[in-house]
């Protein structure tokens, strides 16, 4: 028992007993509403039928009384009429004789009663001050009815017709509905209640079963998704995108996996390179030109795990803060030219030349520090997996609003499949893992990422054992 009432907190947080609760407040509230809008529509339905029945039965009355007036004005007794309420029974018995329930009829002529219906006995209808002229109205006489007393009035010159009914009736019914419904209503609410028990069950069970596939989803088996993409209902929305929310993460997780990979491949070999040449000189004296030699790789080692560090201090700084550029117009042949100059030597190993087609007058506006970086990166890479013998040409052409920057080289090329995935995050081509190149894929990701800064786009065309082009397209 304790332990019961000790999950009833937990119980009440949950999202079943919210549905359920919700759903029965709907229903509850749409039943008082429909209770309530039968209940008045049919207290005006009412209302109007008996109005409509006591104009049209004065109405019918007066028509025949004004059609028989001479006859009315001018009578005196005889053996066929003795009092003149019987000669008005027999005029208006047709209007009245449909009169099934009881309707108070009296006619007045001049202020004097001329005749009333059996149902008034001794009584008469007396009308309140004022009403005289109304055509409908309520009123209360004790003597005739505990109940308000509906009636019609028709006036035509000195003739006064008035039938009236009491809302006995009418009460009556709307009480009985009324009984109806306060019987019907518990049963009715604990319909909605058990329903909404099994609605929200059903409904949630689907998601129950989702959270029971997601918590058996890790690491190490994000290939696994959760079964429902088929329903084309809300649940299906959630599986569908819960899908595809567990696909970013296997891919995210690919990524770091490939990083982890290469970059314990690639700081391991120069970590490898320093502490076994380090070791060596440290076992025997040396002459100078082999201290001087071993100097060299040790820089260059150096030199290679900077570059690796740098790259991924860059790419957490794109994760982390909005890099600010500082734009500047410059002149694009001059800044390109600038940038050969400094990468001529690297072509000088495999005999490749560096060539530049850029108008005089082309102007850019860039940040000039970043940009440089994207062009150097693409023309070292131009030079890397170029053919020997042959020239890396960088293009700046104009177009309308665009400015366009291309850097061709000729060489092994990039595979088809590939492409698409060149410039994501620790991706690389499998022919280009190998040492003498380098890298642990994270340069193109670099590019794209200031490239998109600068509100541009970088795209990429190439052809197997042939020509390969990166075209970095800028705003004017």
């Amino acid at each position: 028992m304790i332990s019961i009432l000790r999950n009833i907190p937990r119980f009440v947080s949950t999202t079943r007993f919210k549905t359920t609760i919700w759903y029965v407040f709907v229903f509850t509230l749409l039943e008082l509403l429909l209770g309530v809008g039968v209940y008045f529509y049919l207290y005006k339905n009412l209302n109007e039928s008996l109005d409509g029945s006591l104009l049209k039965q004065a109405n019918a009355i007066k028509t025949v009384v004004l059609q028989k007036h001479i006859d009315i004005e001018s009578f005196t007794p005889d053996s066929l009429f003795t009092n003149e309420e019987d000669l008005m029974w027999d005029i208006i018995y047709d209007a009245v004789a449909l009169n099934r329930r009881n309707t108070f009829i009296q006619i007045s002529r001049s202020g004097k009663i001329i005749f009333k219906s059996a149902s008034l006995f001794q009584n008469q209808l007396s009308l309140p001050s004022g009403m005289e002229r109304k055509q409908l109205f309520d009123f209360r006489d004790s003597t005739l009815s505990k109940s308000l007393i509906r009636c019609a009035v028709a006036n035509e010159k000195k003739y006064q017709v008035i039938a009236a009914f009491p809302k006995e009736h009418i009460i009556e019914t709307l009480d009985s509905l009324k009984n109806l419904y306060l019987f019907l209503a518990p049963i009715f609410l604990l319909i909605s209640i058990f329903g909404g028990a099994i609605i929200s069950a059903n409904a949630l069970s689907r998601i129950d079963r989702i959270i029971k596939k997601t918590e058996e989803i890790t690491a190490q088996n994000l290939d696994q998704r959760i079964q429902g993409e088929e329903y084309h209902d809300e649940y299906g929305r959630l599986v569908r995108t819960m899908n595809k929310m567990i696909q970013r993460i296997k891919l995210s997780v690919d990524y770091m996996n490939q990083f982890s990979l290469s970059a314990a491949h690639e700081l391991k070999t120069p970590l490898t390179i320093l502490r076994g040449e380090l070791e060596v000189s440290l076992k025997s004296t040396k002459t100078p030109e082999t201290y001087k030699e071993i100097l060299e790789s040790n820089y260059e080692e150096t030199l290679r795990l900077i570059k690796i560090v740098d790259n991924l201090f860059f790419i957490a700084k794109v994760d982390h803060t909005k890099i600010q550029l500082i734009k500047s117009e410059i002149n694009a042949k001059q800044f390109l030219n600038q940038i050969l100059r400094n990468l001529k030597i690297l072509g000088k190993e495999k005999n490749i030349s560096l060539s530049l087609e850029c108008d005089e007058g082309l102007e850019i506006i860039i940040d000039k520090e970043t940009m440089q970086q994207v062009i150097t990166n693409l023309v070292d890479n131009a030079i890397k997996y170029g053919d020997e013998n042959q020239t890396v040409l960088l293009v700046c052409t104009k177009e309308v609003n665009r400015i366009h920057i291309s850097i061709t080289n000729k060489g092994e090329g990039i595979p088809p499949e590939e492409l698409p995935n060149i410039f994501n995050r620790f991706y690389r081509v499998e022919n280009s893992r190998n040492r003498k190149t380098g890298g642990i894929g994270l340069g193109l990701s670099v590019v794209k990422s200031i490239v998109e800064w600068h509100d541009g786009n970088i795209t990429v065309h190439s052809i197997p054992n042939g020509e390969t082009t990166f075209i970095v397209s800028l705003p004017t």
